[in-house]
């Protein structure tokens, strides 16, 4: 039978990385195509700040969208990693388990894949949204408006 207390904890985990991969200035009308020049491929649209010409604004969207993608392949080679690492690591316990606490590591071990993988799950699955956010913090930064319209799910 699984510990209460590690349920509660891979509980824990599921929410905080499902949380922290949330979008958050996301709108459900198309926004004005006169006011917000959209990212072509992506949900993103973006408004101008009022006291930046052209050029500058061009420069800061190609430093963002530079910035923000390497970030965002940084922490899913961690995320990857990390999850990789506590799969192998419970996939190595259940191997080894031998003697009478054979059947505690064996939960440990089975747990830890479970985590290890969920991990690696979830940080790909939430990789372009965690990009995309990366983007929104740095253009809001600089003065621009940034706001996320699904196409899929809105109004035009």
């Amino acid at each position: 039978m699984l510990d209460k207390r590690f349920v509660n904890i891979l509980i824990l985990s599921f929410g905080v990385f499902a949380i922290s991969s949330c979008v958050l200035n996301s709108s459900n009308t198309k926004p004005s195509p006169d006011e917000y020049i959209n990212l072509i491929g992506t949900p993103v649209y973006v408004k101008k700040a009022p006291a930046k010409d052209v050029g500058i604004y061009q420069n800061e969207l190609n430093q963002c969208r530079s910035e923000s993608g390497i970030k965002a392949n940084r922490m899913s080679k961690v995320g990857i990693g990390v999850g990789s690492w506590w799969m192998l690591s419970g996939l190595y316990v259940i191997a080894t388990a031998s003697g009478w606490l054979a059947p505690i590591a064996v939960t440990a071990g089975t747990m830890g894949s479970i985590v290890g993988g969920s991990t690696i799950i979830l940080t790909t699955a939430t990789e372009d949204y965690r990009e995309y956010q990366s983007l929104e913090r740095c253009l809001e930064g600089k003065g621009h408006d940034v706001i996320f319209y699904d196409t899929t799910n809105g109004e035009d």
